[in-house]
């Protein structure tokens, strides 16, 4: 009897969330038609283009209206309830009501599970292509991913350190480069070159056309030009330079292995930390959703559509800034990266559980 009761409360959940996850993605697909659809006609590409673009980033806004979607189908769930006198039916029975709310709370813990499986295959390499479409087919910015620095500077090393006039990632080369070797906190020896180019066989700098420093306490330093050295710096050059940090284009996976490369050269990494605690309590929106819902619902004791869709969008893209104002503040050090990532599912869950004592229901 208990399966069968709650299969069919679960059951009330799925078209909803289909019905609503549909009309939001539409609205969002349609918001970017009129943003980026100038650029489209400016620049003479098909309408093939246009749908090829339009489809690589349906995955990304999936992936964001999903908690969204889940308030509408807890409020449109047991809302009908309530108007059909399931609800009193189902106390009148024996059932408390946070008992009756446990399928939709499942049903909410499902979306999140399929909210991460989305986020960490599909969707962020098909945003990638959504952005080399817009980017490099329309607006011809080849260096869009930022992989090309002018007056770079990192640790290549303990005691190892390099500066370059111009870092060319895509090329593996850069270009006025000085390398700076100290031992025991003193400089000991010093290259200056015209360029270095990594040697993918030998895993290996090589630099070129330049003059090496070498310095022995107070003796006079040797000097040394030559036209190629194989330096010790073993560093590639991925893990020296890093493209552009595209947020809605990395998995977390993929941001963790940033973060060791950040490691590796010495540079700060607040936005990529705050960024991977941001991603893995993403999916947590769902259930904090499904948890405002509920506690709307049991306290307005209405059915009304109009005002469930309304609610639905108004509290959805709400909780969507508080997302990104916490991410923000993250970023800024004004809060740890994991508050800056559990804050916003954290507080909207109790806020929600202070409304459902307020309606008895638990």
């Amino acid at each position: 009897m208990n399966k069968i009761f709650y299969r069919y409360i679960a059951r009330s959940f799925w078209a909803p969330f289909g019905f609503g996850l549909a009309v939001f993605c539409l609205l969002l697909i349609f918001g970017s038609l009129f943003d980026n659809l100038n650029f489209f006609m400016k620049s003479g590409a098909g309408p093939g283009l246009f749908a090829r673009y339009i489809l690589y980033q349906t995955p990304y806004f999936m992936v964001k209206m999903m908690p969204i979607a889940t308030l509408l189908a807890v409020l449109s769930a047991l809302g009908g309830m309530i108007s059909r006198g399931e609800w009193k039916a189902g106390l009148a029975g024996g059932w408390r009501p946070f008992d009756m709310l446990k399928p939709l709370l499942a049903c909410a813990a499902l979306t999140g599970a399929g909210q991460l499986l989305l986020q960490e295959t599909v969707a962020p390499d098909f945003y990638l292509r959504s952005e080399y479409i817009f980017e490099n087919k329309l607006r011809e910015r080849d260096d869009w991913r930022q992989v090309i620095k002018k007056d770079v500077s990192f640790s290549a090393g303990d005691e190892v350190f390099v500066t370059a006039r111009i870092f060319d990632g895509r090329r593996q080369l850069m270009e006025g480069v000085i390398l700076n070797i100290y031992k025991e906190g003193r400089l000991f020896t010093e290259v200056n070159a015209a360029r270095a180019r990594w040697r993918k066989d030998a895993g290996r700098w090589v630099f070129s056309d330049g003059v090496s420093i070498k310095y022995a306490g107070e003796a006079a330093p040797i000097m040394k030009n030559f036209d190629a050295w194989e330096s010790g710096v073993s560093v590639p050059p991925e893990d020296l330079i890093l493209e552009k940090l595209v947020p809605e284009g990395v998995s977390s996976l993929e941001v963790l292995r940033r973060l060791r490369r950040l490691r590796v050269v010495g540079s700060p990494s607040t936005a990529e930390n705050t960024l991977l605690w941001v991603k893995l309590a993403a999916p947590l929106a769902n259930p904090a959703m499904a948890l405002i819902g509920a506690a709307m619902v049991l306290m307005l004791r209405t059915n009304n559509r109009i005002l469930g869709f309304g609610l639905a969008v108004g509290v959805g893209f709400f909780f969507w800034a508080v997302i990104i104002m916490t991410q923000e503040a993250g970023k800024a050090e004004l809060l740890p990266p994991f508050a800056a990532g559990l804050a916003p599912s954290a507080v909207f869950a109790l806020a929600s559980l202070w409304g459902l004592r307020r309606a008895r229901a638990i």
